[in-house]
Formats: C-alpha cells, sequence, structure tokens
C-alpha cells in the first residue's frame, strides 16, 4: 500500500434500542462489538446494543 493512498479513517459504533427507533452514534471504544449491550434506552428504558462498527473517511478541508 503506497503512501498516497491511505486515507485517514474514523471509527464510529452505532448504538440502538432494541425496544425503540433510538440510535445513537459515538466514536469507537476500546472493547466494542457487535451486539454488545451498553446500557438503557434514554427513551423507553430499553436494553442499547452496539448494532454496528464502521470507518469514516476523513477529508481534509481545503
Amino acid at each position: 500500500m503506497s503512501v498516497d493512498s491511505k486515507q485517514n479513517l474514523k471509527v464510529k459504533t452505532l448504538i440502538k434500542c432494541m425496544q425503540c427507533d433510538y440510535t445513537q452514534e459515538r466514536d469507537f471504544q476500546v472493547g466494542d462489538f457487535v451486539l454488545k449491550l451498553v446500557g438503557n434506552c434514554p427513551k423507553d428504558n430499553g436494553p442499547l446494543y452496539i448494532a454496528g462498527i464502521y470507518a469514516e473517511s476523513i477529508t481534509p478541508k481545503k
């Protein structure tokens, strides 16, 4: 992989409620994995779980 083809990436974690439509996106934290329970929903107190982990490309501003 050449230096020119490397991209700056930011890893994100997508959190969803099991009972309602609440979703939250945050920066990835060490120990995150898909389907991990991470707390309770602020809307209906249902369980929150990690629904996905993905990387976003960071484009430098010109």
